[in-house]
């Protein structure tokens, strides 16, 4: 079964060095192709919260990210609630820095994760392919055709 990262949004985007000054809508624009194209979630399944509450809220799709803007609400609500109602929590894993909601997550079942801890690279992708030393090949080669013939 595959784990469901929920990201407290603006927490991640505030820890992230490399985003440039300007407005918000090109910050989060900046923000969501980077978690894009890196997918620090690797295939698990993912989900950006941003707070929204003066909006009518919403919910979109960019490849792989589920984003889901709060109506009314800030994203450590929609989190906390979203934990305690899913049917197994024990599969989430808020994204986060906010200690407040990560006492708040505890409780449920659901695991939380450091922004840092998020954005490192996981060590199946940073993982070096295996190489043969010269002349290996031919070696296995020699070893498999005095088996086989």
């Amino acid at each position: 079964m595959a784990l469901h990262y929920l990201i407290d949004g603006y927490n991640l985007l505030y820890a992230l060095p490399d985003i440039p000054p300007g407005p918000w809508p090109e910050k989060r624009e900046i923000f969501l192709k980077l978690l894009e194209t890196s997918q620090p979630q690797g295939r698990n399944k993912m989900t950006v919260i941003f707070d929204n509450r003066q909006g009518d809220g919403g919910k979109e799709m960019r490849g792989p990210v589920e984003i889901v803007y709060t109506s009314g609400e800030t994203a450590d609500d929609w989190l906390t609630a979203y934990v305690r109602k899913v049917t197994n929590p024990r599969m989430c894993i808020v994204v986060t820095d906010d200690q407040g909601l990560r006492r708040m997550i505890r409780g449920t079942g659901a695991r939380s994760m450091a922004t840092q801890d998020f954005l490192k690279p996981s060590p199946a992708t940073t993982r070096k392919p295996k190489t043969l030393e010269p002349g290996a090949k031919d070696q296995i080669t020699d070893e498999l055709k005095k088996r086989w013939l």
